[in-house]
């Protein structure tokens, strides 16, 4: 089928269909409260199994599979926003310098924790995939074991991002679908196991503000937000009579979304290896800074363009579920369980033996933030650790938004992680990232962030409920 306006709105009517269906599952069906699944990953799996690679009771286009990799690069458009500063008074980084005595050793204390869980959660899948699977086992695809690292620290968005790179770069065609399955995997090990973990910390005492599992507010299972109570999605920095809003906001988005489509047909000759989603980025990143500069930065809501990204990774998530092509994935079942489970007895590790000795306060709550960020978006670690730090009484939170400008992991394995696996350059990835991991844990050493582990909080009578 030719491509299409009517095309296009068409499948985007189908998938509304099932996200609103997902949706209203999510706020009727307790089993799924509980678990605390995103609708649009339920409307997903409702569309993989009803849609062309199931029961085949709902067609979409052929056009389906690119939605993921289009949405994609929207989404990398609007994380420039979230990373880079548009105003020249915001200082986050200047934070960091003034905070002083246990508060700054608190923030690095996370920070390089973060680091040493997000770099396990690749190396050691990649380790075990290309020096033990692909050469006594069974051969796998150049990019594969990148795709174990994309799922869980990045989620869908990601690795629709790295399955589009590794498919450019080798022509495997399956990437895709095995990214959406690590994904998958990962969202979903993040929200029941973190569960999971927090019922049992709350029994040994590990939380320092409740005594008992206890769940998040109604909202947070149900999917509405109470009457009379609804946060603002963002404020307007235009006025409505010249322009609305909500479009000033869109099109910050669009033009860098546009002009790396755009820019790629001009310099794939040049840099075959650099996928369009990356060009997105680094356009957003250089429209920000132009922004900042000339003084229209602060005019620009981030909250809104992060609402826009939102929604775009709803669909995202959605279009790359219900496109995952079933026979791929049973083909490759043994690597995905096997590197699943690496990357998940990696964040465990991290969780009881690494976090304890990283947090002089709050281990556990710090830690649970960290696993859930590390198993999929950054939501299921807000999501985990509200259950069990309500009030936000543990600065993580606080601490981690001063320290993510300057994630140096998250950017090398975004910019350079794919494209070094798909070509053949393995051991140059690994060395850069080991060499992090010792250097983490000797500025840990050196900076006296390593503590002996104390789990169980000191008394009842400091529990705040």
């Amino acid at each position: 089928m030719d491509f299409s306006i009517e095309v296009l709105f068409l499948d985007l009517m189908k998938a509304s269909v099932l996200i609103f269906l997902g949706h209203m599952l999510r706020s009727k069906v307790k089993f799924l409260q509980n678990l605390y699944i995103p609708s649009s990953l339920i409307a997903g799996f409702i569309g993989l199994a009803i849609g062309p690679y199931g029961a085949n009771i709902l067609r979409f286009s052929s056009h389906m599979g690119n939605y993921t990799s289009a949405f994609m690069v929207i989404v990398f458009s609007a994380i420039a926003y979230g990373s880079f500063s548009v105003v020249k008074e915001e200082k986050r980084l200047g934070e960091l310098k003034e905070s002083k005595g246990e508060s700054l050793k608190r923030i690095l204390a996370l920070y390089v924790y973060r680091s040493i869980a997000s770099i396990l959660v690749y190396i050691v899948p990649i380790g075990v995939g290309v020096y033990i699977i692909d050469k006594f086992i069974m051969k796998l695809p150049e990019g594969f074991t990148i795709l174990v690292g994309g799922g869980f620290v990045g989620g869908h968005g990601t690795n629709a991002a790295f399955g589009s790179a590794v498919t450019e770069a080798t022509g495997w065609a399956g990437a895709t679908d095995v990214g959406m399955t690590f994904a998958t995997v990962g969202v979903l090990v993040g929200l029941i196991g973190g569960i999971i973990m927090i019922k049992n910390a709350t029994n040994k005492k590990y939380t320092s503000f409740v005594n008992k599992f206890d769940a998040l507010p109604e909202q947070f299972k149900t999917g509405w937000m109470p009457e009379n109570n609804e946060p603002e999605m963002g404020k307007e920095m235009v006025s409505p009579i010249a322009l609305d809003p909500l479009a000033w906001s869109f099109l910050m988005i669009i033009i860098p979304t546009g002009l790396a489509y755009a820019t790629i047909k001009y310099v794939r000759i040049y840099l075959s290896t650099m996928p369009t989603y990356l060009w997105a980025f680094l356009i957003a990143v250089a429209m920000t800074q132009v922004l900042k500069y000339s003084g229209i930065g602060k005019h620009v809501d981030k909250r809104s363009i992060s609402r826009i990204s939102g929604s775009a990774t709803d669909f995202l998530v959605f279009f790359g579920v219900a496109g995952i092509k079933i026979e791929i994935v049973m083909q490759f079942a043994m690597p995905i369980i096997v590197l699943s489970a690496m990357a998940l007895g990696s964040l465990i590790l991290c969780m009881y033996f690494i976090g304890p000795r990283l947090s002089n306060k709050y281990w556990f709550e710090r830690c649970i933030f960290v696993y859930g960020y590390c198993t999929g978006v950054y939501a299921i670690g807000l999501t985990l650790l509200r259950i069990c730090d309500p009030e936000g009484k543990s600065k993580t939170l606080e601490d981690a938004a001063v320290t993510s400008p300057i994630d140096f992991v998250e950017y090398y394995t975004l910019l350079l992680g794919p494209i070094l696996l798909s070509t053949g350059r393995v051991n140059t990835f690994m060395t850069v990232m080991v060499i992090t991991l010792v250097v983490s844990f000797i500025a840990a050493f050196v900076l006296k962030l390593w503590n002996v582990p104390h789990k169980e909080r000191i008394s009842d009578a400091e529990l705040e409920i």
